[in-house]
């Protein structure tokens, strides 16, 4: 059987733009392979189904693992241009996130779908790959509808998050099996379970939140928190996760950034004095809202129904401090099945800067399967795309060679 001159494993963001890359440097005989009934459906759950794909002045300090993206976001450090030679446009809200022009993920997917079909490429559907091997140059690909071959391979299947949109880690299994060294795997952007989070289920803070191990603070971000029964949520916590260490941790949020102690403390004090006839929680709505208003009190050890005219100056400064400091400890970030990315994969060392495997000539490794993941805000796609379009180039370079 004649090989396929590139068959990529994985028909989304990675992929996709991958097969598109290598057909624009010359390949023509384009092989894709998704086990899902259609390419791509992971990008249609991206950004609340808006798909935030990438975001403007993106640096390699929003990233983390242990491959370098500094090169690649050198090489490529804006993927609108790619976008617009499919006929795609996108706009950038007042955040910095790029979004399509259409507001639609679908937008993205039909681009890059489109451009992929047009380029001549195959996509073999409701196809799952089960080995790699290579003999005499080139590769065997074993899947549950048959062999095929080819003279490169592009992994590009993502890791384990969100197993449902496609990612389940098969294509890491296959990176194994070739001897590719493989980073620990854990969920990342993803809620981080809680303790005593109940009483403040649905309820969402703006508010600065850390990260902390052992007195010292991992990472401080502001923005939205969402409670859960169960867990924290929200952008905020996505990004804590990202750095969440082995062992337990605390998360601490600050209700008041922007304020002091001191000066948290006197509105606190301001606003229970002008309410004196009513309940402590009452007192405070012009503060919180009342359900964390009434959570703050008792986690202070104080009745809400109290008359908010008998509250100390210590009990104020103790509230003050709840509301600046209020930790919750955690035991690890939420599963696969609630995560957006996967931190850990494919270790960076093991790549060479073309994204070839150092150890097997011809196979290259895109996207999340590599251990690089990104906190919220378009980085994560913004990798997948640019790794897609640097493997293609190089895969085409290396295809030509042999």
């Amino acid at each position: 059987m004649t090989p396929h001159d590139l068959t990529i494993i994985g028909a989304g963001a990675s992929g996709l733009a991958c097969a598109i890359s290598a057909a624009e440097n010359g390949i023509k005989d384009v092989c894709l392979i998704e086990r899902l009934p259609r390419a791509g459906k992971k990008l249609l759950a991206t950004g609340n189904g808006r798909c935030n794909l990438s975001r403007e002045n993106i640096n390699a300090d929003s990233f983390h693992g242990s491959f370098d993206v500094s090169l690649i976001l050198a090489e490529f450090p804006d993927v609108r241009p790619f976008f617009k030679r499919l006929g795609m446009f996108t706009h950038t809200d007042l955040a910095g996130r790029i979004y399509p022009l259409s507001n639609t993920a679908s937008s993205v997917l039909d681009a890059l779908r489109f451009a992929a079909e047009n380029a001549g490429a195959t996509i073999l559907i409701e196809t799952k790959c089960t080995a790699l091997s290579r003999k005499n140059g080139v590769f065997e690909i074993t899947t549950d509808k048959g062999t095929l071959y080819s003279k490169a391979v592009v992994l590009a299947g993502g890791g384990c998050a969100s197993p449902v949109q496609g990612s389940d880690g098969s294509c890491l299994s296959l990176a194994k099996s070739a001897g590719i060294e493989i980073t620990p795997l854990r969920p990342a952007l993803c809620p981080i379970p809680a303790e005593n989070t109940k009483l403040l289920d649905g309820l969402r803070v703006k508010c600065a939140a850390s990260l902390n191990v052992g007195g010292k603070t991992l990472k401080t971000v502001q923005g939205e928190v969402q409670f859960t029964k169960t867990a924290l949520s929200g952008i905020c916590i996505f990004d804590l996760s990202a750095v969440y260490p082995k062992e337990k941790a605390t998360v601490t949020l600050d209700l008041f950034p922007e304020k002091t102690l001191s000066e948290t403390e006197e509105m606190l004090t301001m606003a229970v004095n002008s309410r004196k006839a009513l309940s402590s929680a009452d007192a405070l709505t012009g503060v919180f809202n009342r359900r964390l208003g009434v959570y703050l009190l008792k986690r202070i050890n104080q009745n809400p129904d109290r008359p908010a005219k008998t509250l100390s100056p210590t009990e104020l400064q103790a509230l003050a401090k709840a509301a600046k400091a209020l930790d919750f400890i955690t035991s690890a970030p939420a599963d696969f099945t609630s995560a957006q990315v996967t931190a850990g994969g494919v270790k960076g060392t093991e790549l060479s800067p073309s994204l070839m495997s150092k150890k097997v000539s011809g196979i290259f490794l895109v996207g999340e399967i590599i251990d690089a993941h990104g906190d919220c805000g378009g980085n994560n796609l913004h990798f997948a795309f640019a790794t897609g379009i640097k493997a293609g180039i190089s895969a085409a370079d290396f295809i030509k060679g042999n």
